[in-house]
Order: structure tokens, then sequence, then C-alpha cells
């Protein structure tokens, strides 16, 4: 069996939002506000790689439209195949690790850690909704480009992105609003509102090239636990 690999939300989302493709190839025009936007183009007009080196902080905001937030910070980091995921700030912090020699739950608090499972997988955390709306079937998907803007100190160029996706007895309406470094050459923010009103934003902060190793150790003060003892503590 082919070992899994963590899901990442935010990445993972940012990253799907630029290579998601329409099933059906279809162009709708618009006419340009400002000399630097182009019209609606049926496929991204950027291209995208996740580095193979960096680390930085990915901060996700959900806001309901009754106006009631929640934020979540987690601490990202990837080394060629090894990556962390370590979630901060709210409720029990619990770090994902993918290693060469497997993939592990660690929980500081308790000092313990245990090997990654299929049933300590549905513990961790889906992706978010925008993510879910992305892979509904689609029927049109269409890309524009915006204006170059500084996120964060980092120079970053904007983009729109509007999927229209199909359930059963329903039609749904995302925007999206995508900022890609072109130094680093990936997505540093995006910004989705979904048909019934709610509004997502990812965003990576302080983030480095330089990666430090520890990030992706075990400490040794850690004790091993068996599967059905961390499913409890996950819990």
């Amino acid at each position: 069996m082919r070992k899994q690999r963590f899901s990442r939300p935010s990445l993972l989302l940012l990253v799907f939002v630029l290579t998601v493709t329409s099933c059906r190839s279809q162009r709708e025009s618009a006419a340009p506000t400002s000399p630097t936007i182009e019209t609606f183009s049926s496929t991204p007009p950027f291209k995208t790689k996740e580095p193979e080196r960096y680390q930085a902080k990915r901060i996700t905001t959900v806001m309901t439209a009754n106006g009631s937030p929640t934020v979540v910070t987690n601490l990202i980091a990837r080394d060629g195949e090894m990556r962390r995921d370590e979630q901060q700030g709210v409720g029990q912090q619990v770090v994902y690790l993918d290693l060469p020699n497997g993939r592990f739950v660690l929980i500081p608090d308790e000092q313990v850690y245990g090997e990654m499972t299929e049933a300590t997988s549905a513990e961790q955390p889906g992706e978010s909704s925008p993510d879910r709306v992305l892979h509904t079937e689609p029927i049109k998907t269409a890309y524009q480009k915006l204006n170059d803007e500084t996120v964060n100190g980092r120079s970053a160029t904007k983009y729109r992105v509007v999927v229209n996706a199909s359930t059963p007895g329903d039609v749904s309406n995302t925007e999206t609003f995508v900022w890609i470094d072109e130094t680093l050459g990936m997505p540093i923010k995006s910004e989705s509102t979904s048909s019934d009103g709610t509004k997502s934003t990812i965003e990576l902060t302080e983030i480095s090239t330089a990666v430090d190793g520890k990030l992706f150790r075990i400490p040794d003060v850690y004790r091993k636990i068996d599967t059905k003892e961390l499913r409890r503590l996950l819990r």
C-alpha cells in the first residue's frame, strides 16, 4: 500500500486553487478595469511549485455569514520528503511529522508520540470549506490576472479565480483571490467567498527558506504509545 501523506489544508488549498481546471474548456470575457488586468481564461495563467525547503506560519481564518470567526495557526515546514504540520494556539498542541522512517503524531503537552495509521489519520482535521468547494464537480473555472501587491513585505501577483460548482439540487459560485510569490514560485495568500456568505482566508507569514532541522526530530524524552492510547489523546 502506498504511503499516505498528511493533509496540509492551507498549503494544499492554495496549490489546489492554482492547479484545478475545468472539466469543460470554456472561455468568458470580462472588460479589463486597468491595463494590468487581463481578461478571464479557462486555464491557469500561472505556474507554481512548492519549494523543496521552507518553513512558515499558516493562518487560517473562517468567517461565517453571521460574523462568527474561527482562527487556526499552524507551523508548517518542508525539507525534501520530510514535513511538519503543527497546530498552535487552539486547544491541544498536536504535531504531524512525515519522515523517511514513517509518519508520526506528537503530543508535546504529554511528551508522547505514536505512529500514524488509518485510524489516527481520521482524527486529523480535514480540508477547509473552500477546498471542498473546489473538489465538487465543476461546471466552469475562470482565472483572471489582476495587480502586483505586497503581502507581509513580499512581492506577489494577485489573481482572481471563479469556480461554478454543481451538487445534487444546487449550483454554487465561489470566488477566490490568490496571491503568488513569484520569487518562491508559490501562493502565499488566498481569500475565498462561497455562495452562503462564508469567507475564508489562508495566509503564510514568517516565510523562510532556511529550515531548522530540529523540526523533524522526535525528542528523546518522548514516550512512544500505542494506537489506542494515541486515539484517546487526540479525541
